[in-house]
């Protein structure tokens, strides 16, 4: 599964030997059928969702390109079953939870889990985990051990997203949170001195600072606050409702042969090269 390092240039060193090492995609087919699973006949296509800045998990490139490991993840699913992704990353966060609850969206491509998402929607297992960290400006540091220490001090976080039901219900009773309507640009209320703090994801903080250079400025604190895992989100009215299964037991056969850890560096060395590119 992913694991996070403080530095691209140290995620890139270290998954490159991944990239290169030619895994192999195992047959998923073989054991699905040996189980009882396979694909619908009623899944013609999956419509996806997800953000479209939450690298490597899913993401829209420099070129434009609707990318991210959970994209891979369908995007093999579809390939061995014939049938094709209709991707629509850049459809805002918080409207794409609303078209998936209404069936206007297959599956996010990348979710954490709470217990009321879960009423709403069906899980797959994990492929990935995030943490989430507390950002703070270099200038204006404060001790962190643990989320009691973000009492009585002002945060941000994106808006409609969410953290686990640990963080979501502590963040509601006990601190003061401000929402950006735009994770891409969440430490402009760091840098303006309107927070003392910002929560997001370790990948798409590193990643938001790695672009706007702002590596002296920004930093992570350590420990993270939470380590979520990482799960495709499936509307309960899509037609491809009885895939699920047959998805996990893929997701579990790229684990086991390393392909998933090859899906990942990728993202993640591409990640790194851009960011040396100055792109």
């Amino acid at each position: 599964m992913i694991r996070i390092t403080h530095s691209v240039r140290i995620v890139s060193n270290v998954f490159a030997a991944l990239l290169t090492s030619g895994l192999l995609l195992a047959s998923v087919d073989d054991r699905a059928n040996a189980q009882g699973v396979s694909a619908s006949e009623e899944c013609k296509s999956i419509s996806v969702g997800g953000a479209d800045g939450w690298e490597p998990v899913t993401y829209i490139d420099k070129d434009g390109r609707q990318v991210g490991l959970g994209i891979d993840i369908l995007q093999e699913y579809a390939r061995k079953h014939g049938f094709r992704l209709e991707l629509h990353l850049d459809i805002p966060w918080t409207r794409s939870l609303q078209m998936l609850e209404k069936g206007e969206l297959d599956v996010i491509a990348g979710a954490y889990f709470t217990e009321e998402r879960n009423d709403l929607f069906r899980y797959s297992i994990p492929f990935a985990y995030d943490e989430v960290m507390v950002f703070q400006h270099k200038d204006r540091q404060f001790a962190f051990s643990g989320i009691e220490d973000l009492v009585n001090r002002r945060g941000a976080r994106p808006q409609g997203g969410s953290y686990g039901d640990f963080v979501d219900t502590y963040a509601r009773d006990h601190l003061d949170m401000i929402y950006s309507p735009t994770g891409n640009k969440i430490f402009d209320v760091l840098l303006t001195e309107r927070v003392t703090y910002v929560l997001l994801g370790r990948y798409d903080g590193l990643t938001n600072i790695y672009r706007d250079k702002l590596e002296n400025e920004v930093f992570a604190v350590e420990p993270p606050l939470v380590r979520n895992d990482v799960r495709l989100m499936f509307s309960r009215t899509t037609p491809c409702l009885d895939d699920i299964a047959a998805i996990n037991l893929l997701i579990t056969e790229l684990e086991e042969n390393g392909t998933l850890a090859s899906m990942t560096s990728a993202h993640l060395h591409k990640l790194a090269s851009d960011k040396e590119s100055g792109t």
